[in-house]
């Protein structure tokens, strides 16, 4: 199945296997009869073999496509975490309107996600308040706050946090 690369996401016009990618995986976003993928989907579904993406007529390698995500910051970090849960059988949205980077669900955005996850640099100085501040959203809207450092090797560790009251 190959997409087209416009702007900072892979369009797909094809609607037998977009739907099946979309109805499967819960990848992507539909409107107006085409599916479209941000970054880390399209590169994810790339590293699987799933999807082929174009871009000015020529395929793109996923060294191609990731270079041109880079553009996003922290990429490669956010990339590492996203196919990390996607690889334990997760499914990832992403997470800006609650303030984080993803929204995690173990059976599918149709119901409610379980889970927000915010990826953070191990070296990163990070401030007492950021952990209140994100876990008394995610008190607020029923879900458990979860933290992924990761290290320059690659290496993730996930840390849940949840408010207390005494």
């Amino acid at each position: 199945m190959r997409g087209t690369l416009i702007e900072s996401q892979v369009v797909f016009a094809d609607e037998p296997g977009m739907s099946k990618l979309h109805s499967k995986g819960f990848y992507g976003k539909v409107q107006e009869k085409k599916l479209y993928l941000n970054f880390l989907e399209a590169l994810y579904l790339m590293e699987k073999e799933k999807i082929e993406v174009e871009y000015q007529g020529e395929v793109l390698t996923f060294s191609e496509l990731l270079e041109i995500a880079r553009s996003e910051a922290e990429f490669d970090i956010r990339y590492f975490v996203y196919k990390d849960l996607r690889d334990k059988g997760l499914i990832v949205k992403t997470g800006f309107k609650y303030g984080c980077h993803f929204r995690v669900y173990r059976k599918g955005p149709e119901e409610h996600a379980e889970y927000l996850v915010h990826v953070i640099p191990e070296k990163r100085e990070f401030q007492t308040y950021d952990i209140v501040k994100h876990c008394r959203l995610a008190h607020s809207v029923n879900k458990v706050m979860i933290f992924a450092f990761i290290d320059e090797e690659g290496d993730i560790t996930y840390y849940s946090v949840e408010r207390m009251r005494m």
